[in-house]
């Protein structure tokens, strides 16, 4: 079998029959167009995955029924927290994307002195990126999503922190020389500037805090690459 289609669902997955509501029913059937007797794949976020078989359509709902677990894992030593500067809305929801599939658990929108687009965000928005995370969850075969926080001020969140902290900056210690500095359980935060990057305030604010300063590598990023290449390389140092 080639690829095998993948739904999140919420609420408690158990084996046996289930009616999937509209929307799932219409993205399945039309857009995937799985017929009756197609698998696919459904999760809902525990680290668990479920085979499922359609067994056909009724009122414009399809009826499946939920077969044995196909899959498990169980969560990463490290939770992996992303805050990454707000950019253009376009870009932003790439990186929220992006860093899904290499590897985040939760995405932090960041206010930053820099920070010239977007000073918050609407429930809809809030709304549009939590469901870019799960879809982005779906593609990639991830079991668990990440949960996309409500945008904060970077030294707000200094303020409170009490989590190993690496910063991206252009002037930090190269990654491979980090690496002995970083937790191998529990949480770690990775702080992603805006364009032109963290201010010098904000960069002692972090400092204060004990962040480290990493180099993500010879070249300038933007603000969404830097966040996605900094899960790759943290993910990377799993066993």
């Amino acid at each position: 079998m080639g690829h095998v289609p993948r739904l999140h669902l919420t609420g408690r997955i158990t084996p046996g029959p289930l009616v999937l509501d509209a929307g799932q029913s219409r993205r399945l059937s039309e857009v995937v167009r799985l017929r009756e007797g197609d698998e696919f794949r459904v999760f809902n976020g525990d680290g668990h995955e479920w085979r499922a078989t359609v067994n056909g359509m009724a009122k414009a709902q399809l009826r499946v029924t939920i077969g044995e677990v196909s899959r498990q894992e169980a969560p990463p030593a490290v939770v992996l927290e992303v805050w990454c500067a707000l950019v253009r809305p376009n870009r932003f929801e790439w990186a929220i994307e992006k860093c899904t599939e290499a590897g985040a658990d939760i995405i932090r929108p960041l206010l930053c002195e820099r920070t010239v687009r977007g000073d918050g965000a609407s429930a809809v928005k809030q709304e549009r990126w939590s469901r870019i995370a799960v879809e982005a969850a779906e593609q990639c075969g991830r079991l668990t999503v990440p949960v996309v926080e409500q945008p904060a001020r970077f030294t707000g969140l200094l303020a409170g922190a009490r989590v190993a902290l690496v910063v991206a900056d252009g002037a930090g210690k190269p990654w491979p020389q980090l690496l002995p500095l970083l937790p191998i359980a529990g949480r770690l935060v990775v702080a992603i500037g805006p364009e032109g990057g963290f201010t010098p305030a904000e960069l002692e604010q972090a400092r204060m805090a004990g962040g480290l300063f990493a180099r993500l590598g010879p070249n300038t990023l933007r603000s969404e690459t830097a966040a996605v290449a900094a899960c790759a390389l943290v993910r990377s140092l799993a066993p």
